[in-house]
């Protein structure tokens, strides 16, 4: 089978050819755009796999080939050491990398989303967005508040000033003229902000209403109401089949510790950095109602807090929970509640605290 190693860039792609005994076919720089690209993996004879690292776009490159070859790879960019870190980096180098590794079967593969998967993903990232743009803003308006009015002047009978009351004292308090109009800009800002949000979920909902799994998902506690975090376990995911061991999926929604250990010395450390960051903020947020929910998962976490405390007890839970959701999506079937092992096997790998 012939082999095609791709280093894309924005503009233009440079492309080394490799056939079965690894000699050397072609090489070469192209422009990018779809008829150019089509043409050129056209004209190679034969079957043919294709190997890129994973960019930005490279859904886009993906789209346009993947009906031309027999298999696409996609190199996962952390993993890739040899190209990032190499002192004679140039995209004919880094090209002909890419084929020598998909070639010998090295090739530090990501996985491969489908369109509609990658779509719905933007969505919920692109509403992770907003919310933080949100977070941002009512930050400025709680500075704005703390450096203009006394805690002791302030109404008592709301916590929150963005909640029906609160705005509406937000709206009536005296300011200096410039304050209040930074205030007002906030606002206004933060309303259409909220707004926009309530929008996405809407949308949301209707486009993933048959999501599969989600019925199972909604049986394990965390995800019985939830409307967000079930939607991004399983988009995050894409295939639980892809994962062989539970474990392996802990570690890709980074709730495994990093492990530093040689001969007889066993030393972890704070939580892996190369793992789905919105699979894992899902998981610790959906923790947090899971344990008012399950009792056994409430003991649990108790366990681990007693000792540990309470941080690397969320975390030592949030784990358990990737577990548990791992085996009911895979065996597709709803939870059955959690029993808490005796305090000594309370904990299946080492907890420090994050």
């Amino acid at each position: 089978m012939i082999t095609i190693g791709v280093d894309y860039h924005k503009r233009t792609s440079s492309y080394k050819v490799i056939d079965a005994e690894g000699k050397s076919l072609k090489a070469c720089k192209l422009e990018n755009g779809r008829e150019n690209i089509r043409q050129f993996i056209q004209s190679i004879p034969g079957p043919k796999r294709l190997g890129m690292e994973a960019t930005r776009s490279w859904g886009l490159y993906y789209d346009c080939v993947s009906d031309l070859v027999d298999e696409f790879h996609l190199g996962h960019p952390k993993k890739m050491r040899m190209i990032t870190e190499s002192e004679t980096k140039n995209d004919k180098k880094d090209a002909e990398l890419i084929a020598r590794l998909l070639h010998s079967g090295f090739l530090p593969e990501a996985h491969v989303a489908l369109s509609d998967t990658r779509q719905l993903r933007s969505l919920l990232r692109f509403r992770y967005f907003l919310v933080k743009s949100r977070a941002a803003l009512r930050n400025q308006i709680q500075t704005l508040i703390d450096r203009n009015i006394w805690v002791s002047d302030r109404p008592k009978n709301f916590k929150s000033p963005f909640c029906l009351r609160g705005l509406k004292w937000l709206k009536s308090i005296e300011l200096p003229p410039r304050e209040r109009f930074i205030l007002d800009g906030c606002l206004k800002t933060q309303e259409e902000k909220t707004l926009e949000i309530m929008k996405f979920e809407a949308y949301i909902q209707s486009e993933t209403i048959d999501l599969e799994g989600l019925r199972h998902l909604r049986t394990v506690p965390g995800f019985r109401l939830s409307k967000v975090n079930s939607l991004i376990v399983l988009l995050e995911t894409d295939n639980i089949q892809r994962f062989k061991h539970a474990r392996n999926f802990a570690h890709y929604a980074g709730l495994i510790p990093q492990e530093y250990s040689s001969g007889d010395k066993h030393r972890t450390g704070r939580l892996v950095q190369s793992a789905n960051r919105h699979l894992r903020t899902a998981l610790i947020e959906s923790t947090l109602a899971a344990i008012r929910a399950d009792k056994g998962l409430k003991m649990y976490y108790q366990q681990v807090k007693i000792r540990a405390g309470s941080g690397p007890a969320i975390i030592a839970t949030a784990r358990k929970l990737s577990l548990i959701i791992y085996h009911v999506l895979k065996e597709q079937r709803a939870y059955r509640p959690y029993e808490v092992p005796p305090a000594a096997d309370c904990v299946p790998y080492a907890v420090t605290k994050n």
